[in-house]
């Protein structure tokens, strides 16, 4: 069996090598001017429908992509962290969405942690 290399997966996405995936961007970008103007909070819950799983996951994927939207970031001064969610709903697909400056979302994981919730991924979880 061929032995694959380290940087088998590269470029990354946050290289100019990789093309950048631009079809959530406008999203976030409202979002971020919505919060800009006072219009709502910071972590606000935006939700969506969609018919398919496929297409559920696509538009996660795309929100994910779009976080390292260099526009984004040039607007806003820091880079953008979220929280996309899928989830079956009736006949239907619902998709979920919190945005928040870097600096915010680590205040938001902190007190997330402090009220007792389990995280996907906890660093200072204990293993028993």
């Amino acid at each position: 069996m061929p032995r694959k290399t380290a940087g088998r997966k590269y470029p990354h996405v946050t290289t100019d090598a990789k093309p950048h995936n631009h079809q959530m961007c406008p999203v976030l970008e409202a979002i971020v001017a919505k919060v800009q103007a006072g219009d709502e909070d910071w972590g606000h819950v935006h939700e969506w429908h969609v018919a398919t799983e496929a297409d559920a996951k696509a538009i996660r994927t795309g929100f994910y992509a779009a976080r390292y939207c260099r526009a984004i970031t040039k607007a806003l001064g820091e880079p953008v962290s979220i929280r996309a969610n899928i989830e079956p709903a009736e006949d239907t697909w619902r998709i979920t969405l919190q945005a928040w400056p870097r600096s915010v979302a680590k205040l938001e994981i902190a007190r997330r942690v402090r009220n007792g919730e389990q995280l996907a991924y906890n660093v200072m979880k204990e293993t028993p």
